[in-house]
This record gives structure tokens, C-alpha cells and sequence, in this order.
């Protein structure tokens, strides 16, 4: 059960940038009930599944990485198949890991749009960034072809959000990364160096979070407002979440 209403809690996430409740007891049915009671649900459709209503279950297909296994770095949903739903929802299921596998890491994007930026993070708002997708399982319609993508969008309130996908560490990884991404106009290696400043920049920020899943918690963020990511989900852990993305 859960004793706070959906629109409160989107109302909470927007407000703050996520909000968390713990101790729900929610099957399959009731969390797309109370998805569907935050908003209209996202029709876009992924290999893996549908963007309104997703299983992220951990699986061990070697081609699978955004549902898979792998660490995924801190992004925003949607920036790779042009569909960038307002909130996300996820709701632990099941969860048997050691401490550290699976977290879902979020950090607040006024963390870099509001902040003084380092002048050698400067470029990251002001080029575009190329993607090359090699997840073919969850994006199959944009996959093994370069994509340009501006870093920031500006919404219907005036206001400018992030719209980017940082690059996968390689580091203790047996699968190959989803995606990779340089910044136009750079070499690979001068735009990883660049990546990799970023990404230290944002998890040293106050607003980095990162949580560890308990079952039955249930976490609603503000896709317009927090970059999320997932440490590597270790050998033999179990994780599965629901989650839901909902438009507006």
C-alpha cells in the first residue's frame, strides 16, 4: 500500500528532484496503477520492452546492457530515441546483493547547469555530443550509426535542462558499453578526458546520491531535473525493478 498519492509524490519529485518511499507492497498490477495515477504513460518502444511500463530484471545476456548487468553511467533518459519522458518510476521487486551492486546513482543537473564550470567543462554545454549506439537489443532503431545531439534542451517553461548520455567506464566490465559518445569536433581520447572530469565533477557535487535498493522501495525522479546512472550489478545478485516513465 501506499499512502501518499502519485501527484503528490510527482509533485514531491519535482519540487526536490526525486522522492523515495519505503515499505510498499506492490505487484505488477498495482504499480502500473499507480504509474498510470502520475501521469500519461510513455507510448516509445524499446527492444526490451515498453517505454510506460520496463522490467529491469539484471539478465545475464551478454548482449543485454541497458537491462542487463553492466554499470550505466549517470544519463537522461530518453536522449538517444528523441522521446525524453518527464518522470520515471522504479519500484524494487526483488533484491538480493551485496552492499554497493545495482545502486541507482542521481545527481541534480543544476549541479552543472547552475554552477560555475571548470573552463575545461566548459564545452560539454556548448558542443554538440555524437553518440554511436551499440545496444541493438534495447535501441534497436538508432543502433550502429553516429547520432549529433545537442547537450541541452529548452523546455516550455523557459527553463534549460540536460539531455546527454555520459560514456561507460570499460573498467571491470566483460560486456561491451551501449553507447559511446566524444564531442564533436574532438578527438575520442581528448573527449574522454573531458568525460572523465565531468563525471568526478558531478559525483563530488553535494546533490550526488547514490541508493541502495531495498525491497519495496519505491523512488519517483524528475527526469527533467536529475542525471541517474546503476553501479555494476555483481555475479549471482538478484535486482529486478519495475519501472515506469511517464510524459507529463
Amino acid at each position: 500500500m501506499i499512502t501518499t498519492g502519485p501527484r503528490d509524490l510527482a509533485s514531491a519529485a519535482t519540487r526536490d528532484g526525486f522522492a523515495l518511499v519505503r515499505n510498499t507492497s506492490l505487484d505488477r498490477n498495482d504499480f502500473e496503477v499507480f504509474v498510470r495515477g502520475l501521469g500519461t504513460l510513455a507510448t516509445h518502444r524499446f527492444g526490451t520492452g515498453r517505454a510506460g511500463l520496463l522490467d529491469l530484471d539484471a539478465s545475464p545476456l551478454p548482449d543485454r546492457v541497458v537491462t542487463g548487468r553492466s554499470a550505466l553511467p549517470l544519463h537522461t533518459d530518453g536522449t538517444l530515441v528523441g522521446a525524453s519522458p518527464k518522470y520515471i518510476a522504479l519500484f524494487c521487486n526483488a533484491v538480493d546483493q551485496q552492499k554497493g551492486s545495482g545502486c541507482t546513482e542521481l545527481c541534480l543537473q543544476t549541479e552543472l547547469l547552475d554552477a560555475t564550470l571548470p573552463s575545461t567543462l566548459a564545452a560539454v554545454i556548448t558542443v554538440e555530443w555524437e553518440y554511436f549506439v551499440t545496444d541493438e537489443s534495447h535501441f534497436p532503431g538508432v543502433a550502429h550509426r553516429w547520432l549529433s545531439i545537442p547537450p541541452t534542451v529548452e523546455l516550455s517553461t523557459g527553463a534549460t535542462r540536460l539531455n546527454v548520455a555520459l560514456p561507460f567506464s570499460t573498467e571491470k566490465e566483460s560486456t561491451p558499453p551501449g553507447w559511446e559518445v566524444r564531442l564533436a569536433g574532438s578527438t575520442e581520447d581528448e573527449s574522454r578526458s573531458v568525460f572523465t572530469a565531468l563525471d568526478r565533477y558531478l559525483r563530488d557535487s553535494q546533490s550526488f546520491y547514490s541508493h541502495e535498493w531495498v525491497r519495496g522501495d519505491l523512488l519517483v525522479l524528475d527526469n527533467e531535473q536529475v542525471l541517474h546512472g546503476r553501479t555494476r550489478i555483481e555475479p549471482g545478485s538478484v535486482r529486478h525493478l519495475f519501472r515506469g516513465q511517464i510524459d507529463d
